[in-house]
């Protein structure tokens, strides 16, 4: 069973006062530990395959010290991972018109005349459009040289061009989807996410070592995240950001759905027969043990960032695992 990556109990520590609601972490919970290569991924559940692909040279983020992993992938992002990864020759011209502004444009050409893209439209590539995870699956497919898949694994593919490489990414364990059955085709793939495909698909080591992160870095980014990023809106989709620090990405739509199945988003619902409660409805009988078991002992069911860390821990290290604790699943 996969185990709950340790660095997710204690990602909010510093967030300890992200609603009224929250209390801090316990003394003895693990956390962002100060050790790059990046610090907006510091002690997040993508960490591992972000310091993957920077030690391999696929990226060096998006700036000094940031990765910027809630970002979604651009076209000439796409085409740079790609060509890092492979390692592919740069040919003498390009095939695009549309490319000659782009800091990127000797990757796209790399990838042209390699022969994983054709572009957007003749002769354009569309550098600056975003990826979705459908576009994504073909890229990929096409980079990796994947052979074809037997079955459909996904319900929500149906007829989109891009099926038969969803299904060849999936059987080569590069992804699970973002749900039961589904794969959310037409949503924009996050650098987060990329970052884990190229992990998987490539099969890259997580390094031993990684840089120190500066002081002076370390307290600007702590500074920017005093004030919490969640709820960001109404209903389950506001609290996307808390999710994301607790569960992988390629499960976060899952819990989204189930959150607003189980509680519309709500940290204080309960159910008045069952007396199941908060955001993803645990029950009180179960609580303290489960709370316990996620390193959040004494915390109140209602408090948001509790709850959701013991659904991710109920999910990835509870002895059976997966999603079958919801009603909603």
């Amino acid at each position: 069973m996969k185990s709950i990556n340790p660095l997710r109990r204690g990602a909010v520590r510093v967030l300890a006062v992200a609603t009224v609601l929250a209390v801090a972490l316990p003394a003895n919970a693990t956390g962002p530990d100060g050790r790059g290569p990046f610090v907006d991924t510091d002690g997040a559940p993508h960490e591992p395959s972000v310091a993957a692909i920077w030690d391999a040279g696929i990226t060096a983020g998006c700036s000094e010290w940031l990765f910027c992993p809630r970002e979604a992938v651009t076209r000439e992002e796409m085409a740079a991972f790609l060509t890092r990864a492979l390692e592919l020759p740069v040919p003498a011209t390009s095939p695009f018109r549309d490319v000659e502004a782009s800091l990127f444009e000797k990757h796209i050409s790399a990838i042209a005349a390699a022969e994983i893209t054709i572009g957007c439209r003749p002769d354009q590539f569309c550098p600056e459009q975003t990826v979705t995870r459908a576009q994504m699956a073909t890229f990929l497919a096409r980079a990796l040289s994947l052979p074809p898949a037997a079955g459909d694994p996904f319900t929500d593919d149906d007829a989109d061009i891009h099926e038969p490489d969803i299904a060849r990414i999936a059987a080569a364990g590069i992804t699970r989807g973002c749900g039961e059955k589904l794969f959310c085709p037409d949503r924009p793939v996050t650098r987060a996410e990329m970052a884990a495909f190229l992990t998987r698909g490539l099969g890259l080591a997580v390094p031993e070592s990684v840089p120190a992160i500066p002081a002076d870095v370390l307290a600007e980014h702590l500074d920017e995240m005093a004030t919490p990023a969640w709820p960001t809106g109404p209903g389950a989709e506001g609290w996307r950001p808390l999710v994301e620090l607790f569960f992988e990405p390629d499960d976060v739509e899952m819990a989204l759905r189930i959150m607003g199945c189980e509680s519309k988003g709500d940290p204080g619902a309960r159910n008045s027969s069952s007396g199941a409660s908060g955001l993803f409805q645990h029950m009180p009988s179960y609580w303290a043990e489960r709370s316990s078991g996620a390193g959040f002992a004494g915390h109140s069911v209602f408090d948001p960032v509790a709850n959701v860390a013991v659904a991710a821990w109920l999910v990835y290290e509870y002895p059976g695992g997966g999603w079958q604790h919801w009603v909603c699943a």
